[in-house]
Order: C-alpha cells, then sequence, then structure tokens
C-alpha cells in the first residue's frame, strides 16, 4: 500500500466563488503513481467546502444563489456579535456542503461520473485556501 499526500494552494478572488479543481487532483493521482485506489480530498476551512457536482458553471452560480436564500447572514447570529467575525452565514454553508470527498481511482483514473467535478466552494473571500489530498493504493506493477 502507497500513501501520498500533497495540496492544493488557491487564492479565491470573490465572496463566494466554486472553483473546478479535478485538474490540479487529476495531476496530484497522476504524481502519486498509484493505479488502484481512494483519493481524498478535504479543506480544514470552516467557511468553504469540498464538494462534487456537475461540472456546468451555471450550476455553481445557482447553488450560491440557493445557498444565499436559505442561508442569509441575519446581524442576530451570535457570531456576528462576538469577537470572531460578521461571517456566521459561511460557516452554516460549510456545514451544509461539507468539507471532504473520497474519490475511487481505478487505472490511475479518477471513477467519477460522466458529468460529476470536485469543485472547491469558497464562502468567505477572498481568501488564500488550502486544500489536502490523501492518494492511497496499490502503485502499477511493471512486469
Amino acid at each position: 500500500m502507497k500513501v501520498f499526500n500533497d495540496a492544493i494552494r488557491l487564492q479565491t478572488t470573490q465572496k463566494c466563488e466554486d472553483i473546478n479543481i479535478t485538474g490540479m487532483v487529476e495531476a496530484i493521482i497522476s504524481e502519486s503513481g498509484v493505479y488502484e485506489g481512494t483519493a481524498t480530498i478535504f479543506t480544514g476551512h470552516t467557511t468553504a467546502s469540498v464538494h462534487l457536482n456537475n461540472a456546468d458553471p451555471e450550476l455553481a452560480k445557482d447553488l450560491h444563489d440557493f445557498l444565499n436564500e436559505t442561508i442569509p447572514n441575519k446581524p442576530a447570529y451570535r457570531h456576528n456579535k462576538g469577537d470572531f467575525g460578521r461571517n456566521a452565514d459561511a460557516h452554516f454553508k460549510s456545514l451544509m456542503v461539507g468539507n471532504s470527498v473520497t474519490v475511487p481511482i481505478n487505472r490511475g483514473r479518477m471513477a467519477l461520473g460522466q458529468w460529476q467535478a470536485i469543485y472547491f466552494s469558497e464562502f468567505d473571500g477572498p481568501r488564500n485556501r488550502l486544500i489536502s489530498v490523501k492518494i492511497m493504493g496499490i502503485p502499477v506493477r511493471h512486469t
């Protein structure tokens, strides 16, 4: 069993945005040399998310519209009144969407669905962000 760790560093540019990181994860898998296994993609940020979605940029906009309608940033939230910030809505959005995905690796490639892509969602930008990627599995065997 081989374990390979790497990271993706992003600089987000907007308050809320989605960044397709599928290609970046594929490059890490290729570098890892793992042929059969899993890739876990994780962000430790509490105002951002990592998730799978349809690779349609308009759907990403719809997601943020939905989240903004569902979770407005109410001044009444205790977090918004304290010393920690005015971004309670960003924390709730992160909780709803999630902070990690695990994807199977088959024959050195991610086994994503036909329309799936891996996205990093920013809910409180712009910020510098770190995404951890752990690849575990069996390397290519040469016979």
